[in-house]
């Protein structure tokens, strides 16, 4: 049985689940720390990984195809 997995994710990826931790409510927060583990040490992780990618090309995107959910 695994324990851990590689995932390749690309800079927006990671900026989008870099973000939902951020958003994240005490209470979620606590919800999963007592099922997964810690938020904020993910959050760390992840923000490491990101700090090394070139984030030059993260802003809002629009594709013809895709409408803006907002």
């Amino acid at each position: 049985m695994n324990f851990d997995a590689d995932v390749n994710l690309n800079v927006h990826e990671i900026g989008i689940l870099l973000s939902a931790l951020q958003l994240l409510s005490n209470r979620d927060e606590n919800t999963i720390a007592r099922e997964y583990g810690s938020a904020s040490a993910l959050y760390n992780k992840l923000y490491t990984v990101y700090e090394t990618m070139d984030d030059s090309q993260t802003g809002i995107r629009y594709e013809p195809t895709i409408q803006p959910s907002f």
